[in-house]
């Protein structure tokens, strides 16, 4: 029996079917994205948030599944995780090698000499058994000093009150928005978000190794910034600020200001922190300090925020 002959029709489907199974979301090239050359250039951060943002598998990036039902078998190569080895961001260190000691080393060793106490009793004893010239010190134990009642951080605590920089932004989802209060934390080498309420956003995750990581778009509420931004998952971020509530005379100091967060004097738990791989692209020029005992302004796309010590009496 002959074949039937295809009509010109059939044959443009199927071509624009392949034509749309390979196009890049990337560069809009026709070509997967493993071969894309514009993400290959890409660092691994870059290349993971194109991987989320366009809706990529992190395994084997297709973009006709997701990781969960992705048949691919093959890891990363370079650590053996559930990833594609093209998203790899974490570079093996070789591993350090001792220095055996030799007879003409002079280098003291890194690791401190833990002291010992001696029991009395024992002390005693030696010294009788012993000519050393150190007798009398064992015979004459040191006093103990009493531990303080009152730490350094305590007496601190007691009259003043830090604020950490926060600021309320706008999380697109892609089909709604919230808003909520984030961290500006520079020494926090990647954002993160607590695992509670990425899962009240119903932001998607995807697994990379051994952490999991998720999308999202942050707005400003007043003005047309917005960041695409991946955020990883942390199962307990809960941070508190301030730990206790500020005077009206304080949040007063700053009313002529845009303020990123105008309820910044106020106790909140933050459990989404912006860090240093958005830091740069957050903070704006201008620098505010008003007096001493009150805490600083920063410029930022959200608005200024408000950090440092507060002296109340």
């Amino acid at each position: 029996m002959a074949p039937r002959p295809r009509t010109a029709q059939a044959l443009e489907s199927r071509r624009s079917r392949g034509t749309q199974s390979y196009r890049c979301r990337v560069c809009r090239g026709i070509h997967p994205l493993r071969k894309c050359k514009r993400f290959q250039k890409l660092s691994a951060e870059k290349r993971l948030r194109a991987v989320l943002i366009n809706k990529y598998c992190s395994n084997c990036l297709a973009h006709q599944h997701s990781e969960g039902t992705c048949r691919s078998q093959d890891g990363c190569k370079k650590c053996g995780g559930s990833h594609h080895t093209l998203l790899h961001m974490h570079e093996e260190r070789a591993p350090e090698r001792t220095p055996q000691p030799t007879a003409s080393s002079s280098r003291p060793s890194r690791k401190p000499v833990q002291p010992t106490r001696s029991h009395p009793r024992h002390s005693a004893r030696s010294a009788s058994s012993s000519s050393s010239p150190i007798r009398v010190a064992i015979e004459r134990p040191h006093p103990e000093v009493s531990a303080p009642s009152t730490s350094v951080a305590t007496l601190v605590r007691q009259k003043t009150v830090h604020i950490l920089p926060t600021a309320i932004v706008v999380v697109d989802t892609g089909s709604c928005t919230f808003e909520t209060a984030a961290m500006i934390d520079p020494c926090m080498a990647v954002s993160s978000i607590d695992r509670s309420l990425a899962a009240a956003f119903r932001l998607p995750f995807t697994r990379l190794g051994d952490d999991e990581v998720c999308s999202a778009t942050l707005r400003s509420r007043t003005g047309n910034f917005k960041l695409e931004v991946v955020l990883k998952l942390d199962p307990s971020l809960k941070i508190r600020t301030p730990i206790r509530a500020l005077s009206d005379s304080t949040r007063a100091k700053f009313g002529d200001i845009r303020l990123a967060d105008e309820q910044f004097h106020r106790p909140a738990t933050i459990s989404l922190v912006l860090g240093a791989d958005v830091f740069a692209k957050l903070i704006q020029p201008g620098f505010l300090k008003l007096e001493d005992g009150l805490p600083v302004a920063q410029s930022t796309v959200f608005g200024w925020t408000v950090s440092g010590a507060v002296l109340e009496s």
